[in-house]
């Protein structure tokens, strides 16, 4: 007799499971995902190159402040020159070069003083050639002068103790040379306008007044 399996529908393929299951997600180590190198490098370089334009610009700025400033024209009172109209003050004016030193000639603020010439040091200081001037009246027998590239120099003291510019007055040649420059003016105005009296002005005997 045949006997029939009543369990046959139910067989099912021993390789064969109920529903997928859903994968568990991936294990989580509780940490973020590394930042990239691109992004940390960006984060530093581009402040530091906004800085570093800024103070390139506040730079420019500032250079171009300082160059103008250093040709403004120069305001200086008259005082007596009665040698200024000379046939050697105005020879010398003419042959005056464009810089004494680090100081480059600029013009006087109208009216210019008689026999004169302007210079502005880089900043902005100035530095004032006078030709034709009376001798210092503290230069008398005895003083002591200062030798400069052949032109002998008598340092004119103030009478301010406040002003910290020296006057320097070349007592050699035909007509007195006054040059006056501030402090940190240096060496430089006076070697290059010594260089111009030797090569324009003949040399001659200082004439110290005596000592009363």
């Amino acid at each position: 007799m045949d006997t029939t399996d009543t369990n046959s529908g139910d067989r099912h393929d021993a390789g064969s499971s109920g529903p997928a299951a859903a994968q568990d997600p991936a294990p989580h180590d509780g940490h973020r995902p590394p930042v990239s190198t691109v992004v940390v490098i960006a984060a530093v370089l581009i402040p530091l190159v906004l800085f570093a334009v800024v103070l390139v610009l506040v730079r420019n700025v500032s250079d171009e402040a300082a160059e103008t400033a250093a040709s403004e024209p120069v305001t200086a009172v008259s005082i007596p020159a009665p040698g200024a109209e000379s046939e050697e003050c105005l020879s010398l004016l003419e042959s005056l070069p464009d810089s004494l030193g680090e100081a480059n000639r600029v013009p006087f603020v109208e009216p210019a003083p008689p026999g004169a010439a302007a210079y502005r040091l880089p900043d902005a200081e100035t530095v004032v050639v006078r030709c034709g001037l009376p001798a210092p009246p503290t230069f008398t027998v005895g003083v002591s002068l200062q030798e400069v590239n052949g032109v002998q120099w008598f340092n004119e003291p103030d009478p301010d103790p406040a002003v910290t510019s020296s006057t320097w007055v070349a007592v050699d040649r035909p007509e007195y040379i006054a040059v006056t420059l501030p402090a940190a003016g240096g060496t430089g105005p006076i070697q290059d306008l010594s260089d111009a009296l030797s090569a324009g002005l003949e040399a001659v005997e200082p004439r110290p007044a005596p000592i009363s």
